[in-house]
């Protein structure tokens, strides 16, 4: 987008293509990349599994864990739209395309879920990479591979065998089972846990009818992602460490997406038209302890101050400070970035 707040088609087209590009690797991953051939111990008991079928399969990690992202995002920009900014439509930018006015709203969805989008493909990357790579073997591998030397006896236990042949029929899933490190189903899972939750503590700057609703979201993202890595352990598809790795980097993807990619904190435009006592002041008590006047003096004149958020701006900083004295009056006061309730003896 330009200065004047025009859009352009070619650099929309340009988002998308830069998309394309992204996600031809993993396609020549899955399709043409064979993995790291590894060989094993016959005594490792850690591949000796069972083979288990997913809980959580694939097909529903994409769908739950793109819808469910998809919806908040969805939802929080409709309720902002219709009622927090209702009254303040002045204080919001317009876009342009050729002659066509766009909404606020189609832009911000296309902004938030676009970074979302790229998000995932950055996740998938360093996950097939990382796979490929290193070809660990599943906890299930002696099972589905059935090597031709080390899985009906083990005569030679400290022997690293890499002479062997499969002697199972099904290779997609002997293919499969040398992909372990690290687990896609964890990455994934705490990827959009972390960047749904930061973009909700972003957008939703003050309390959603209730203060518990917010962290109870959040909390649900989280605990949804952890019942997924956690299943990857118990359906012997990853070793512990497969699914702490895999934690930590969907983690971190999340994180520095959300904040330096997408840059939500940035892009909360908080309006002015919102009232002052939705935020919450703090109260900050006297250094000795006491909370009201020295040596229990009650007739000692109190001055609170209030600060009240009321920038427009991405960035939000600019802040309005009102000063109201014994007399009940108002009055403007200088500009301090404090959320407190100072008390003046």
């Amino acid at each position: 987008m330009s200065d004047n707040n025009t859009i352009r088609m070619s650099r929309v087209l340009c988002d998308f293509l830069v998309l394309v590009l992204i996600a031809i690797p993993l396609l020549v991953f899955h399709e043409f990349v064979p993995p790291y051939r590894r060989g094993f111990y016959c005594d490792d008991e850690t591949i000796r599994y069972p083979y288990r079928p997913s809980t959580v399969t694939r097909q529903m990690l994409i769908v739950v864990g793109l819808l469910i992202p998809i919806i908040l995002i969805l939802a929080t920009e409709l309720f902002r739209t219709l009622a927090w900014e209702k009254k303040c439509e002045q204080e919001f930018k317009t876009y342009q395309v050729r002659n066509h006015s766009v909404h606020r709203l189609i832009v911000r969805l296309y902004c938030f879920i676009g970074y979302f989008f790229v998000g995932v493909c950055f996740n998938q990357l360093m996950v097939d990479i990382a796979k490929y790579t290193i070809g660990r073997q599943r906890p299930h591998f002696m099972d589905v591979c059935r090597p031709s030397v080390g899985y009906a006896s083990c005569t030679e236990p400290d022997k690293y065998i890499t002479d062997f042949t499969c002697t199972s029929q099904d290779k997609k899933m002997i293919h499969e089972a040398q992909l372990s490190f690290y687990s896609g189903h964890s990455a994934f899972s705490f990827y959009a846990a972390w960047f749904t939750s930061l973009y909700l503590q972003a957008r939703l700057f003050r309390p959603l009818f209730s203060r518990l609703l917010l962290p109870v979201i959040q909390f649900l993202l989280f605990g949804g992602a952890a019942y997924v890595a956690l299943t990857r352990v118990s359906d012997y598809k990853h070793h512990w460490s497969d699914v702490l790795v895999g934690a930590l980097m969907g983690s971190a993807i999340g994180i520095f997406v959300a904040l330096y990619v997408a840059e939500v904190f940035k892009r909360r435009e908080i309006p002015s038209c919102g009232s002052p006592n939705e935020f919450g002041l703090i109260r900050m008590d006297r250094p000795d302890g006491g909370s009201g006047a020295p040596n229990g003096n009650t007739s000692t004149v109190v001055s609170t101050q209030h600060v009240i958020v009321s920038d427009i701006d991405p960035a939000n900083q600019r802040l309005k400070m009102k000063s109201k004295d014994d007399h009940g009056m108002v009055h403007p006061d200088q500009v301090r970035p404090h959320f407190i309730e100072i008390n003046h003896l």
